[in-house]
């Protein structure tokens, strides 16, 4: 009863309760088909993540948002595997709805000594450390997400597009991704510049480029990774701004590092931007380390610092800016599935004199279904 009406909601509602139905429908119908298959490992796994988040600033400006997603991926047998990631969200700050789809790709997995794993699509994003250790709420140690990912950065150029940092990237393209017992390396192209979002279902997009990265890390002993990476490619075509005339490229260069023992956390990364613009190369850089102590059974603390420097550009005149920002978090996990955090966060944005304080509660709830 629940799917038909479901169903029925789907071709009446907007895109956005559409994404929203067919996701709760992959929820209902996960642990069915898990069941069905009793003694066989199950071909299906869906993941899921539902997360609401309010926020107090100093202001007394308050916005609450919502975001529901599922990772969705299917065993086709012999190393194949499709693998989807669908959202929905509520924007706090315009109280608008929104769907995408992260990710949609085919992989292919070989074990061994040197393992393999090929993959083309949607992909995962394929440079840095941010994309794949905070997007999802229940991973993140935090509540909210490094500011790298969505705060663009000062104006490099009049009427030039403002890029991010390193932003929330999931192109298309292809990758390889050779890794051994101590290390591992990866190659890709993409369409698109780490530094501009384009989202599936958003609009306007920025320009297709094709991006090649390279990257790789070691992990010298368990629990511990150094990775860095390198990306080079357009990030501007000609005539988005008046003073734009050719294509412009950018080069990306990240270092990033985990560290894992006993009960604690800590990860970093570190991001290098040159960016061509129409008035020459500008330098953008920035950094953010994080880290979660587990307390006890139920009780964690975590916390964040991240700094970001870039030059605001105005005719002729070039002034360095920074956004600094530091954030606590306390956690209390009521169940294996459900967790509670509050928090605060003192961040400066870019050209800002003073510090913006914020206070924020969420509630996180991640399920399995296999």
């Amino acid at each position: 009863m629940i799917a038909k009406r479901c169903l029925r909601e789907a071709v009446r509602f907007d895109v956005v309760r559409r994404t929203a139905c067919a996701i709760w429908m992959l929820i209902l119908i996960a642990p069915a088909a898990a069941s069905a298959q009793q003694s066989r490992p199950s071909r299906l796994a869906v993941d899921t993540v539902a997360t609401i988040r309010g926020a107090l600033d100093n202001n007394g400006n308050d916005a609450t948002d919502l975001v529901i997603d599922a990772i969705v991926s299917v065993d086709l047998g012999q190393g194949l595997e499709v693998i989807s990631w669908p959202v929905v969200q509520r924007l706090a700050v315009t109280g608008e709805w929104r769907q995408d789809v992260w990710i949609a790709a085919l992989r292919y997995e070989r074990a061994g000594s040197i393992g393999l794993r090929i993959e083309g699509g949607l992909l995962p994003s394929p440079l840095g450390l941010a994309n794949l250790t905070v997007r999802r709420a229940h991973l993140n140690p935090t509540i909210s997400q490094p500011s790298s990912l969505f705060v663009p950065l000062p104006s490099l150029g009049d009427g030039e597009p403002r890029p991010n940092l390193l932003g929330a990237v999931y192109p298309f393209g292809g990758q390889v991704t050779v890794s051994g017992s101590r290390w591992d390396a990866r190659v890709a192209l993409i369409d698109t510049s780490p530094l501009r979002r384009r989202g599936v279902f958003e609009d306007p997009k920025p320009p297709r480029f094709a991006n090649l990265v390279v990257g790789g890390g070691v992990t010298p002993f368990v629990g511990f990774r150094v990775g860095a990476s390198v990306t080079h490619g357009g990030w501007q075509r000609a005539g988005e701004s008046p003073a734009t005339t050719a294509d412009q490229n950018a080069t990306v260069v990240t270092l990033e590092s985990e560290l894992s023992f006993a009960h604690t956390t800590l990860a970093g990364e570190w991001v290098r931007d040159a960016v061509g613009t129409s008035s020459g190369s500008r330098v953008a850089s920035g950094w953010f380390a994080q880290g979660r102590q587990t307390l006890t059974p139920r009780w964690f603390v975590a916390g964040r610092v991240e700094r970001i420097a870039s030059p605001l550009v105005s005719m002729t005149l070039v002034q360095q800016q920074t956004l600094i920002s530091s954030e606590e978090t306390l956690g209390y996990r009521l169940t294996p599935e459900l967790t509670v955090r509050a928090g605060h966060r003192a961040r400066r944005s870019f050209g800002r004199p003073a510090y913006q304080h914020e206070f924020a509660l969420s509630v996180v709830w991640w399920k399995r279904w296999r």
